[in-house]
């Protein structure tokens, strides 16, 4: 009988019972694994020392993993990820083909975030990130900065009903080795650009309750944004011989006000973005790749 053995008997002193808990066997699995050959130095001697001093510091550690996956019911796995995690902030469950997250507080510092999907293998960087008042708490992306290109999909899924501030599944394959950015909204400050992961609807989108501006004059859009109490900004909405279309700011004086609204978009809580079809005289349309945006998930934005 080894120095341990009767430790083993006290956590698990039948491991076939049916009775026995999975923490109590895995706990056991990781003692023995832990137990070194006989007269065997160790590799790092300005560690531990000898086997015998590294094989407490196991013991402990594995107890205390029991006991944390205990406290938050995680299935301690006996190698590899979590297959569930939680913290004051978020709580993320690993389901055969999704990830189930439940975000409790939107507002929380986003190592927490971090953490959590860490903990379920998952390589993710999160930003907090200022949106409108209805997609506060809710999950942004998840979006592959350098393309995703691998087998599966990635993609949210909203669920409801939810009692937090989001539910949700995310799609995303668990062995995926690239780096992956999710945003969780937070409460803009006044005037505080939000964030958004929703490409523009061509087919018109509209942002001014009781008011239609698709169809309508820029003149006359722009009269009723005044109007509201709030002020415009402009996008070119282009239209590529594909029929793939993409939107460039332009200052104000570059808009005639006899051109046609497509539609409009808050992006902040005093500016609205108004996209409008180039009339005559706007010129060709300029590259794409020269007019894009600074996205919330580029390295530059915090």
């Amino acid at each position: 009988m080894t120095d341990i053995d009767h430790l083993i008997r006290a956590i698990d002193p039948a491991p076939h019972a049916p009775e026995q808990g999975p923490g109590a066997r895995e706990l056991r699995a990781a003692i023995l694994a832990a137990e070194p050959e006989p007269h065997r130095p160790s590799r790092l001697p300005g560690l531990f020392g000898r086997f015998g001093r590294a094989r407490g510091t196991v013991l402990l550690a594995a107890a205390t993993a029991v006991a944390a996956a205990v406290a938050i019911g995680v299935g301690l796995p006996a190698a590899g990820p979590a297959t569930e995690y939680a913290n004051a902030a978020v709580s993320i469950k690993k389901a055969p083909d999704h990830f189930s997250v439940t975000i409790t507080d939107p507002a929380a510092d986003r190592r927490s975030f971090e953490e959590a999907f860490r903990e379920v293998g998952l390589n993710v960087t999160v930003k907090v990130v200022p949106v409108a008042p209805q997609d506060v708490g809710k999950l942004l992306g998840p979006v592959v900065p350098e393309g995703f290109r691998w087998h599966g999909s990635i993609g949210v899924q909203y669920v409801a009903p939810c009692a937090s501030a989001f539910c949700g599944k995310v799609w995303m394959p668990a062995d995926f080795p690239g780096r992956v950015v999710l945003g969780v909204g937070r409460p803009a400050k006044p005037g505080e650009p939000y964030a958004d992961d929703t490409l523009y609807d061509k087919s018109g989108e509209e942002c001014l309750n009781g008011y239609q501006a698709r169809g309508k004059t820029v003149g006359a859009v722009r009269a009723e944004v005044r109007r509201h109490g709030l002020k415009s900004a402009h996008r070119l909405l282009w239209t590529l011989p594909d029929d793939s279309f993409f939107d460039a700011a332009v200052p104000a004086d570059r808009v005639k006000d006899d051109w046609t609204v497509n539609g409009c978009r808050a992006i902040s809580s005093d500016t609205i973005d108004i996209y409008v079809n180039p009339g005559p005289g706007a010129g060709p349309a300029p590259d794409p790749l020269t007019v894009r945006r600074p996205e919330w998930y580029d390295d530059t934005t915090s």
